[in-house]
């Protein structure tokens, strides 16, 4: 998995000035409207212009903060807006018409949603220190909720519009059952609650601001308990407001926490309201937590009602003044009352949502704080409160959660908690969360003492739980963030992040333990960043780590493997960060820190490909080697090498250690490492019931490559010593015989997935082979003869297979094994191989293995003539490109394209065998398989051309037929063929004059390639070259009339404009005229309705029809086209025929003709005829094209009233009657 390896920030900062300029200029004119030199406050707001600006604010969801050149004027706007709209007091007692609702929105709707969105994109904390602050403005925001049918109306449908433009919508959240009379959108709701939040910042007794009843209060649908006597009225009416909304399922619940915690915390309501609330939420929680139901008769749901009041709790605890919420009293009864029962959880409603759970952490964290002394002073000698420990001890709990926000709470708030406590109670609970490492941890050699110590303290994990490793690191890493561990424990903090940096659990289909290493970068970068150099030296590694390597350097070493060898992007640069902290931190401590760091670069480790080979190999030779062991082994023994799940990582690895072993045997003198390295890759895998395939495919892989990497050091430049290294390894590690324990049924048997066997294995033979060739060819002894026949049964093996990760690595040995024999056994395995291909069976890799090998049997003597051998090998391939199977016709073209064509060869049989291809439609149930063929062909016409350019020019050959397909092809409906189809034609004609003026200024980066309004108003114009452009209109039939919904769009629109500028009949210049174009499209119906080809015939119907309607046909009335022919041609086409598309285009055709004057009448009652079609759906389209004719006279009502009020899905014999009376009135 590869991290993104570009810094989009940078991008995104230079095109981010025009997006914001847009913004800024955009919000004035959506808001305000000038008349006379003032500025008027607009009723109602265009939903295009506001939807415009919304999608440029959200594109700023990952940058917000380049948002801040603009931030305080488009704030002023909003503002100024929202208060202006307030205070005016705008009467919208008359509602918008249909068509308004349609089109616009209510103004006050619309700035919420937009202060909502600015909130989302930068953060609410930061957009509230914008909003107006004046107390004076409390009763006005308190009336948006009181007067909603005043400022907005109770028939405006701005919610319903509003919804549709913001995707958040909470679709799926349960909604009250009775039904919302507010009209109040939920954007509106919840910036008003938040802006009223901050106005009860105000220092202001709330009696002094107003002290009288809302007039129309909004009544909650919770059950609310009578508040306590003396409560000012102004905090009546904004807590019912709050409470209004406390209930809801979406962000509106935040705005109404907040509201009550600042209206509760206040010095002037707290008397009355504190005790009270809590009173309130007890009986809430009792409720919730003991019954069996999830909500009340009222449609509330308890879930998000017990959210919102344990948030708003929270929240009160957390910000009110200490000597009035810490009262002791107060804190018994909550947590008596309230905590406790949380912890029971009777009836499962807090173990069944995150959200609750995770706000319970918060709760618990603000109720610690508030029971343990104020920072500063002493705990007291009894240590803390039993509730401490009983809260401590349930976030201990919850670090095991299912779900990762709990645990991210937990973690923060275990770890704050514990900052508040004493050293030595803090460090108890630090050992407490180490010690939870070790549960369910196996040993399984620890009583093997003659072993080493590292395999003696091996960790089996695979019984541990997941959860809890990434809530332990977690905290570990806050731990470490605050300085809160010891020195004395850091070797024990140290191991468990080394642990946690590879783990990693298998289960049956994937893998988990992603989470746990990116915790453990953390944790490894707060280890870094928090303690002095000082510090990490006092303490040496504790076993199995030896203890001649400082702390620093022994989490250095374990960061680059991380940063080179992770599969996961964001965890390979997480470790780079922490590796770079380090570094910068602890300076002189890391070996030949600097050039790791700029080797080990963050954005170097983006690409996994990258950073297992050329990152790896660059750290791999500093610090004296002290990182190659580290790296080859982590490649070589973990899983995050050859023992990885997916095929494309163990290929990855693979290359990783044979460029670490080239680097361990010729420049950090490790030879012999190195072959004991080899051996254990051989040992890894295992046989017999132990036998582990995808090592056995990581492991051939990584062998290989180790000898590849060694030829390509080498070869050319030390011949002598790359021979001796070879035999060497030969020698010492038997890696030439590693097939000899191989069974036949591993490459053949479907359990034992044989197709990765077969890969690994070409793969292997093929650089065994070469550094076979490479020692015989200086003197050492060839392979023995019944050694090659094994390497050949293994390549055999492997050209049974048809999967696609198996053909290039499989017909490449084929190949290569190739240069090992003489001329006789390589006749009799090309016999061999073409009786396979003749067979049944589908022997893709066979076929394509023919064209590899055509090479080797050229006569150098006799060339060009064709040796018996390569003519065998040719027929045998026409053969195979007339089977009935599609893989091995495609089969066929690519072993022309990469086999016969680079040799020069060709004849017409082979142009004809892929002009056959170029038109190959062949169609089963995966869809147009014919359009593997066709792409093939393309493939393999231009690998001749590159060699020998296509005649094109020539009238009456192949080649020209070839090239009109190509150019046919280039218009067709496919993305991949046409585009593939269009780059061939514009290589093909690339020194034609004629030719260069149409594609003048396309390159392989233009935006021709994906955009297709361009690409084809390019190419239609193609149909100015009379050669070609019955080819083109044939391949443009399909786009058409049959393509993808955005290509039929662009190559209509297309075509329309290009006819469009033709003159109706050509002039005296000779150009192209619109006549040209029709009759050429008249001829292709004509050769397709005889070959009965529907695939061109049913869109070039459609597309006559279109281009009647459009008003293009009605040109060439009056001059020399004959239209009676065009009629007489479409009978035929649709005659007895069942197709209702075919039919379909026939009427429009129909429809276009009665608008000609010499094929009206006939026209007419052909569709006339038609209305005792068989097909409803038909009759029904007849009768409403004869509607549209008559109507346009004005002189047939009466027909027009019958076509109108006939039922044309009736039988036809009942419409018998129906159409002759038409016939009548119509005279026809």
């Amino acid at each position: 998995m590869d991290a993104i390896p570009e810094d989009r920030e940078i991008k995104v900062l230079k095109h981010s000035n025009p997006l914001l300029q847009d913004i800024n200029n955009k919000i004035p004119g959506l808001l305000w409207d000038i008349q006379d030199g003032q500025k008027k406050l607009r009723l109602r707001v265009k939903v295009a212009d506001y939807h415009h600006i919304i999608g440029k604010l959200e594109s700023f969801q990952e940058f917000p903060q380049l948002l801040d050149p603009i931030l305080a004027g488009c704030m002023e706007n909003l503002t100024s807006a929202f208060s202006t709209y307030l205070s005016t007091g705008y009467g919208v007692s008359e509602s918008a018409s249909d068509a308004e609702d349609r089109v616009t929105v209510n103004t006050l709707a619309a700035l919420g949603q937009l202060l909502y969105v600015w909130m989302k994109v930068r953060g609410a904390k930061v957009i509230l220190r914008f909003l107006y602050n004046d107390p004076k403005w409390l009763e006005p925001m308190l009336g948006v909720f009181e007067e909603t049918s005043r400022l907005i109306g109770r028939s405006d449908k701005s919610a319903n519009v509003l919804n549709d433009v913001v995707e958040e919508v909470f679709e799926n959240a349960p909604k009250p059952k009775s039904e919302d009379k507010t009209g109040i959108p939920w954007h509106l709701r919840y910036v008003t609650l938040m802006w009223i939040s901050h106005l009860l910042y105000t220092p202001f007794d709330l009696v002094t601001i107003a002290d009288e009843p809302a007039k129309n209060p909004p009544i909650p649908l919770v059950d609310v308990p009578p508040l306590p006597q003396g409560t000012p009225e102004i905090a009546r009416r904004a807590l019912s407001v709050a409470c209004c909304n406390i209930h809801s399922p979406g962000k509106d619940r935040e705005g109404a926490s907040a509201a009550v915690v600042r209206l509760v915390v206040r010095k002037d309501v707290n008397g009355y309201l504190l005790d009270w609330f809590v009173d309130w939420v007890a009986t809430v929680v009792g409720i919730c937590v003991k019954g069996d139901l999830r909500e009340d008769g009222r449609g509330v749901v308890y879930v998000y009602f017990l959210m919102g009041l344990l948030d708003a709790l929270s929240g009160i605890f957390a910000s009110g003044e200490r000597p009035i919420v810490g009262q002791p009293t107060l804190l018994q009864k909550t947590y008596d009352n309230i905590v406790r029962e949380l912890y029971a959880d009777e009836s499962g409603l807090i173990a069944q949502n995150a959200m609750l759970r995770k706000t319970m952490c918060k709760l618990l964290r603000n109720l610690s704080y508030l029971y343990l002394p104020p920072p500063g002073q002493g705990e007291t000698q009894d240590g803390p409160p039993e509730e401490v420990e009983e809260m401590i001890d349930q976030l201990l709990r919850l670090l095991d959660d299912r779900d990762s926000l709990v645990r991210y709470a937990a973690s923060k708030s275990l770890s704050l908690v514990a900052l508040r406590l004493a050293a030595a109670d803090r460090s108890q609970i630090f050992e407490a969360v180490i010690d939870l490492y070790d549960s369910d941890v196996l040993y399984p050699n620890r009583a093997l003492t003659k072993l080493d110590p590292k395999k003696r303290h091996q960790k089996d994990l695979s019984q541990v739980s997941v959860h809890l490793w990434h809530g332990l690191t977690l905290t570990v890493a806050t731990f470490l963030r605050f300085h809160a561990a010891t020195v004395q424990m850091l070797p024990k903090v140290l191991d468990c992040i080394i642990t946690a940096l590879a783990f990693e659990q298998r289960k049956a289909t994937f893998a988990t333990g992603g989470n746990v290493r990116d915790a453990a970068c953390y944790a490894a970068w707060s280890l870094a960043r928090n303690y002095k150099t000082e510090e990490m030296m006092m303490e040496r590694p504790a076993p199995p780590h030896p203890e001649d390597v400082s702390l620093p350097q022994l989490l250095a070493l374990e960061l680059v493997n991380a940063a080179c060898l992770d599969p996961i992007g964001n965890i390979r640069r997480g470790a780079s960060a922490a590796l770079q902290e380090l570094v910068g931190r602890h300076p002189n401590m890391i070996k030949d820190g600097i050039s790791l760091v700029q080797a080990v670069d963050y954005s170097a480790v983006a690409l996994r490909s990258r950073a297992s080979t050329e990152v790896a190999s660059k750290a791999a030779v500093l610090g004296n080697a002290c990182y190659w062991t580290g790296l080859i082994n982590g490649l070589v023994d973990g899983w995050r090498g050859i023992g990885l799940q997916d095929s494309a990582g163990r290929i990855i690895a693979g290359k990783g250690i044979g460029a670490l072993a080239t680097i361990g045997i010729l420049d950090i003198s490790k030879r012999q490492e190195v072959w004991n390295i080899t051996k254990n890759i051989i040992k890894r895998y295992g046989t017999g019931a132990s036998l582990d395939i995808e090592v056995r495919h990581g492991s051939w892989y990584a062998l290989a490559d180790i000898i590849f990497s060694l030829i390509g050091r080498l070869d050319g430049k030390d011949p002598e010593l790359l021979v001796e290294i070879l035999s060497e390894m030969r020698e010492k590690t038997g890696v030439f015989d590693i097939f000899d324990n191989v069974k036949p049924r591993d490459f053949v048997h479907p359990v034992l997935k044989p197709e990765m066997t077969c890969e690994a294995a070409a793969y292997l033979v093929t650089a065994l082979s070469d550094a076979a060739k490479i020692m015989y060819a200086q003197g050492l002894p060839d392979l023995p003869v019944p050694l090659l026949r094994r390497y050949l049964c293994v390549i055999d093996s492997a050209l049974e297979r048809w999967e696609e990760n198996v053909t290039t690595v499989a017909v490449y040995a084929a190949e290569r094994f190739f240069l090992h024999m003489n001329d006789r056994y390589r006749t009799q395995i090309v016999r061999l191989w073409l009786g396979k291909s003749k067979a049944r069976t589908r022997r893709i890799l066979v076929v394509k293995a023919l064209g590899a090998v055509f090479r080797f049997f050229k006569n150098e003597n006799e060339w060009p003539r064709l040796s018996g051998m390569q003519q065998d090998i040719i027929d045998g391939l026409l053969v195979v490109s007339r089977s009935p199977h599609i893989e091995m016709r495609v089969a066929a073209m690519s072993a022309f394209a990469d086999g016969i064509f680079p040799e020069g060869v060709t004849n017409e049989h082979i142009l004809q065998a892929i002009h056959k291809s170029l038109i190959d439609y062949s169609v089963d149930s995966r869809g147009d398989v014919g359009s593997w063929a066709r792409i093939e062909a393309i493939r393999a016409i231009l690998s001749l051309h590159a060699l020998h350019p296509l005649d094109f020019h020539t009238p009456d050959t192949t080649s020209l037929s070839i090239f009109h397909k190509i150019v046919g092809l280039s218009a067709e409906k496919l993305d991949r063929v046409r585009l593939k189809a269009c780059d061939a034609v514009c290589k093909i004609t690339a020194q034609d004059t004629q030719w260069a003026v149409i594609f003048k200024g396309i390159t392989p980066d233009s935006s021709f390639w994906v955009n297709w309004d361009e690409y084809f108003e390019t190419t239609v114009r193609i149909l100015g070259l009379q050669l070609v452009r019955e080819s083109y209109l044939e391949g443009y039939a399909t786009s058409a009339g049959a393509g993808s919904d955005s290509v039929m769009r662009s190559s209509t629109r297309a075509m329309q404009k290009y006819l469009s500028g033709l003159p109706p009949y050509p002039d005296s210049d000779g150009g192209v005229a619109l006549s040209d174009i029709v009759q050429s499209w008249i001829l292709i119906v004509e050769k397709a309705i005889a070959t009965g080809d529907d695939r061109v015939v049913v869109p070039a119907l459609a597309m006559l029809g279109g281009w009647f309607e459009s008003g293009l046909m009605e040109k060439l009335d009056g001059g020399e086209f004959r239209f009676q022919g065009l009629f007489a041609l479409t009978q035929k086409a649709h005659f007895k025929s069942s197709n209702v598309a075919k039919l379909s285009g026939a009427v429009k055709i129909y429809n276009g003709l009665a608008s000609i004057k010499s094929t009206r009448t006939s026209s007419i009652k052909k569709l006339v005829s038609m209305l005792l079609h068989p097909f409803p759906k038909i009759r029904t389209a007849v009768s409403e094209t004869l509607y549209l004719i008559i109507s346009l006279e004005g002189d047939q009502e009466d027909a027009e009233v019958l076509l109108m009020d006939t039922n044309w899905s009736d039988q036809p014999k009942e419409l018998k009657a129906v159409v002759e009376e038409v016939k009548g009135l119509l005279g026809v």
